[in-house]
């Protein structure tokens, strides 16, 4: 039976370096190039990774480099935010690219993979993942109340052609912090749930209803025991949310947010899970990796 490594991380901590002078630039890219060759996943999905594009029209991506680090011979990048269509003066980050004479600025969710992305119809034909909204807001305002939300939905082509959806879903302002509100942690989790909802909306009658292999990845900002993981997508769909096997947060301040599952719970065989607590993953990101070996049916 085919065995998957298969990795999600949040770059957020990351992106905030990267994109600073071209001395932490490196550090942090230098870094993040680390942890991505000494922890070789087969398929890694990653969240707020960005690039920007200077005043010479030369790309500074975080997504190409991952790339290289990797060898990952394929890749795709799926825009979020970007200047030119969210253009925001209440981001210190957008003002900054502004007089650093930057003429695009952007930020998404990418996927990498050691193996072909085939059509989502006919896993016979080389095909492209889609970057498909879960959340657009009429106006961005600069927060993350705002912050557009997709999900990236490939397929794999090598045995059994597994379905891939990388995500990034929403947290409020307020919800965390050294001040929370109960309102707006309530408003948060009915984000959550109906961005969710989308989600199995997307896959329900091609993938699930078919009883075909998923891998749905990604930064939930959700603790296992919210209704979206536990009742939703565990409880009502069966999706099996792979336990990590230390007890470890995957964010520093949120705890276990990023988390992987695998439809139906039937297609795994076995695995093995852990998030990745160790100083070169702290480096990298206030996010850490988390990290599973699967074999599916």
């Amino acid at each position: 039976m085919p065995s998957f490594r298969i990795m999600t991380l949040n770059l957020g901590g990351g992106v905030k370096n990267y994109l600073g002078t071209p001395e932490t630039s490196a550090e942090k890219g230098a870094l993040i190039n680390q942890l991505v060759s000494k922890l070789k996943p087969d398929f890694l999905g990653v969240q707020e990774i960005a690039q920007y594009t200077d005043e010479d029209g030369q790309l500074h991506s975080m997504v190409s480099q991952i790339q290289q680090a990797g060898h990952f011979p394929s890749v795709f990048y799926g825009e979020t935010l970007s200047m030119k269509r969210h253009m925001q003066v209440k981001k210190d980050l957008m003002i900054n690219a502004v007089f650093n004479d930057w003429w695009d600025w952007s930020k998404g969710n990418a996927v990498f993979s050691r193996y072909p992305f085939c059509r989502l119809s006919d896993e016979r034909y080389v095909g492209h993942p889609r970057n498909l909204p879960l959340f657009q807001p009429l106006s961005y305002e600069g927060t993350r109340d705002t912050d557009p939300r997709y999900v990236i939905l490939t397929r794999l082509q090598t045995t059994p052609f597994p379905y891939v959806m990388n995500l990034h879903l929403s947290t409020l302002v307020g919800e965390r912090g050294k001040t929370v509100w109960q309102d707006v942690i309530d408003a948060a989790r009915l984000t959550r749930a109906q961005q969710i909802q989308k989600v199995i909306g997307l896959v329900d009658e091609h993938v699930l209803q078919r009883g075909l292999p998923l891998i749905l990845m990604g930064d939930f900002n959700a603790l296992p025991g919210e209704y979206t993981l536990k009742q939703m997508l565990e409880e009502e769909r069966g999706f099996l949310r792979l336990v990590p096997s230390n007890d470890a947060a995957s964010h520093t301040s949120a705890g276990l947010v990023d988390h992987i599952f695998i439809s139906p719970a039937a297609r795994l065989k076995s695995y093995s899970c852990e998030v990745i607590d160790d100083d070169l993953a702290h480096a990298v990101s206030d996010h850490l990796p988390v990290i599973a070996e699967i074999v599916l049916e």
